[in-house]
């Protein structure tokens, strides 16, 4: 039986296979604790059980790593784990209806085009001055310093920025400070010592 590719590429011209979604992704899925509360989130993308999940290797590292993060003082947590197809559509579909098609070009992808849908990627956040939403970045595009901080652990833990700032036309996404994939420890490193995405990444592998 095929096993999990932690290496995939999934974007906007690179569909999941409907057959590997529903043979490998779909069990390989577990529950997690969001630390946060997300019920906006699961009413906004039709997540009817009110449940966070991930692919379950991402699970243990992510657990791993927000442990991490607490012993150097940042309180990591989940905003938006795996989605099902249909919660992805839903979701397209309440930014296409809220914000119009531009900003959703950059934001969301279409059902089977998403990480979300693979369950190795997450929107995380950080809870700073009392508040959750501590991961986002100020009206002039600029993170601060312990979202700076987490971004340099993510490869020891298997996990890159998987759309980084200065990288939007490469990957067809506005810069996402709280996206963050796994992909396993040797490609996360490699990926992150020479500030590729993962398009350059299989750009260079296919020379």
């Amino acid at each position: 039986m095929e096993s999990t590719n932690y290496e995939i590429l999934v974007n906007k011209t690179h569909k999941i296979d409907d057959q590997y979604f529903k043979e490998i992704i779909e069990p390989s899925i577990v529950e997690v604790d969001p630390t946060k509360n997300n019920e906006i989130v699961y009413k906004t993308f039709g997540i009817k059980e009110s449940k966070t999940y991930l692919e379950k290797e991402t699970a243990k590292h992510y657990k791993e790593m927000k442990e991490y993060a607490g012993k150097n003082g940042i309180i990591l947590g989940i905003t938006s784990g795996y989605l099902s197809f249909e919660q992805q559509e839903v979701k397209y579909n309440y930014f296409l209806q809220k914000k119009g098609i531009e900003f959703t070009k950059k934001s969301a992808c279409l059902p089977g085009y998403s990480e979300h849908n693979t369950g190795l990627a997450m929107d995380c956040d950080i809870f700073r001055n009392g508040r959750w939403a501590g991961i986002a970045p100020d009206k002039d595009g600029n993170i601060n310093k312990e979202t700076a901080w987490l971004h340099t652990i993510l490869h020891k833990f298997g996990f890159i920025l998987r759309y980084p700032k200065g990288k939007e036309a490469i990957a067809e996404m506005k810069f996402e400070p709280w996206h963050i994939r796994y992909v396993g420890k040797d490609l996360a490193k490699y990926i992150f010592e020479n500030n590729l995405t993962l398009e350059e990444y299989y750009e260079e592998k296919s020379k």
